[in-house]
């Protein structure tokens, strides 16, 4: 974490308790209007508890008004998610099943937490290896460059079948979006979150046959719009 973001996030978390006993969240959380609500989320940063608790998941808002569209469309759907958090369980009200793969052990551990009382939700954990020579699938996160995440990626295969929404939001993102082209039902979308930061447009958009949909706005815990890409084969 970055030292202006690190702060940013600790100066939150010291308002937040100083706003929570004043019971200023309380009230934020009983308006009905979503600039209100969207207030009350920036005081969760980094809370994936919370903001389960507030049924949202970590996209921008436009996109998850348009991936709940489409699962009303398509009950029971089945879907695969690469990164587990919030949005597991956000997914897990609105679909049949869901099964999330996450390569970090304790993260793990906190999300089958916070989904204890959820039905249709597996989680998979698989966490990186040390990279070699040999090693082709990687991140471009800081810290997660030296590591091997070809069984993360490869989840999806051992899941098997085909799914009505795929969710890349987690690590070696491109990696992880092809493999998920080949598991993509018929009329099914690829959910890809922070689509227009360079390393996955350039990617991304350079792949033919795709129909990609840009969904900017506001995002929730966050005080700036960010942008949440939809995919579909043209």
């Amino acid at each position: 974490m970055s030292g202006i973001r690190g702060a940013y996030v600790t100066g939150v978390k010291s308002v937040r308790k100083v706003a929570d006993k004043a019971g200023l969240l309380a009230r934020l959380e009983r308006s009905e209007s979503p600039r209100v609500r969207h207030l009350r989320t920036l005081f969760s940063i980094f809370d994936a508890g919370d903001l389960a608790q507030m049924d949202l998941a970590w996209w921008s808002y436009p996109a998850m008004r348009r991936v709940e569209a489409f699962l009303a469309d398509r009950p029971g759907a089945r879907v695969f998610e690469y990164g587990a958090g919030a949005s597991t369980a956000w997914l897990a009200r609105r679909a049949g099943q869901v099964d999330s793969v996450e390569h970090d052990n304790e993260w793990v551990e906190y999300v089958r937490e916070l989904l204890a009382d959820t039905a249709g939700v597996k989680l998979h954990a698989v966490p990186a290896t040390p990279a070699t020579a040999e090693t082709v699938v990687r991140s471009e996160r800081v810290g997660h460059t030296e590591l091997d995440f070809a069984d993360y990626v490869a989840t999806i295969d051992q899941v098997g079948g085909a799914f009505d929404v795929i969710v890349v939001d987690g690590r070696a993102r491109n990696d992880a979006f092809r493999r998920s082209l080949d598991h993509l039902a018929d009329g099914g979308v690829i959910v890809f979150d922070n689509i227009r930061r360079k390393r996955y447009w350039d990617v991304v958009s350079a792949l033919p046959g795709l129909r990609i949909e840009l969904l900017k706005g506001a995002t929730p815990t966050l005080p700036y719009p960010t942008t949440t890409g939809l995919i579909w084969r043209d």
